[in-house]
This record gives structure tokens, C-alpha cells and sequence, in this order.
């Protein structure tokens, strides 16, 4: 009996999958064979504007990268992000017992970005916040050190970049179409 109960739990499960599977689409995915997705067209309108700072045009370089596949930040587009990039530098996670000196210090960076329209700068489309954390373990050479800071940095403005596009993907899949 307990096997039958199994193998009609199994079945409706199947069921409940197979009426379902035509519900899915992938985000990235082409609409129609060549022609390119639409969220892709969407990022490739967007123009992602200066910021301040060494880790502001880190967050910049890879959000313009992940938005267009290397394409380059496209002048005159319909849509303006603007960036504000806020970066705390070392702050140490795991200190020594017996030196008193970090080991582990976690870097973050964080982003707040708003979306507008080209010729509409008084009111954001979209308003949002990212961040992004990044571990490195703390040496004794000064140099060394600053070096794992800067990679940490940099890996911390990737972090957030990916979640800036994931936003933005968010945004274009959910607003309504322009008729």
C-alpha cells in the first residue's frame, strides 16, 4: 500500500510539472530566432553615466560591460542611470588572538542608482540599491595589502553591478509595453 501511495504521489507531481512547463520562458532568452531578446534591446538603451571616484567608475565600467556585452555605453539613449557608489574600506571580520591584527577583512561597496528617461531628469522610473561584499586575507606587507584591498574593491563593484542589471531586468520584464 505505502509503494501505491508513492507511485500516485509520483504521478501527480509528474503531472503537476508536465502542465506547467510551458508556463517557463528564460529571461535572456530571443523571442524570435535572430532577432535578439528584448531585454537585451532594453539594456542596449540605457546610458550609464560618470561616478565619482576610483570604485564609482569600477561599478560603471562593469555595469556599462554587463548591460551591453562590450558594446560600449551608447550616447543619446532614451534611458539615464545614475549612479551614487559608497565604498567602506576594510573593516576586519576575523582579528588574531595573538597578534591583535586582522586576517580577514571584508570589503563592501554600495550602490544606489536611479533610472530616468532621457529628456526627464525630475522624476526616476526607478529607484533602487545594491550592494556588494568581498572577503581578503590581511598581510603584514603594506603593499600587498593595499593590492588585496583594491581586488576586493573591484570584486565587491562587480558583485554590485550584476545585481544593478538584475534590477534593471526586473524592471523591463515587469513594466507595461509601450504602445
Amino acid at each position: 500500500m505505502p509503494a501505491r501511495r508513492r507511485l500516485l504521489g509520483l504521478a501527480g507531481a509528474g503531472l503537476l510539472a508536465l502542465s506547467a512547463a510551458g508556463c517557463f520562458q528564460p529571461m535572456y532568452a530571443e523571442t524570435t530566432p535572430g532577432q535578439g531578446s528584448v531585454l537585451q534591446e532594453s539594456f542596449s538603451q540605457i546610458e550609464v553615466v560618470f561616478s565619482a571616484g576610483r570604485v564609482g567608475d569600477e561599478v560603471r565600467n562593469d555595469l556599462i560591460f554587463a548591460l551591453t556585452g562590450g558594446a560600449g555605453n551608447p550616447a543619446g539613449a532614451p534611458y539615464r542611470l545614475i549612479l551614487d557608489v559608497r565604498s567602506e574600506t576594510a573593516e576586519a571580520s576575523v582579528v588574531s588572538p595573538l597578534t591583535g591584527l586582522p586576517e580577514v577583512e571584508i570589503v563592501s561597496v554600495d550602490v544606489k542608482w536611479q533610472l530616468y528617461e532621457a529628456g526627464n531628469t525630475k522624476t526616476p522610473l526607478r529607484i533602487g540599491q545594491a550592494s556588494g561584499k568581498a572577503s581578503l586575507d590581511s598581510g603584514y606587507q603594506r603593499f600587498a595589502r593595499a593590492r588585496a584591498i583594491r581586488d576586493a574593491e573591484n570584486r565587491s563593484a562587480s558583485v554590485a553591478a550584476e545585481t544593478i542589471k538584475s534590477q534593471l531586468a526586473s524592471y523591463f520584464l515587469t513594466r507595461a509595453p509601450r504602445s
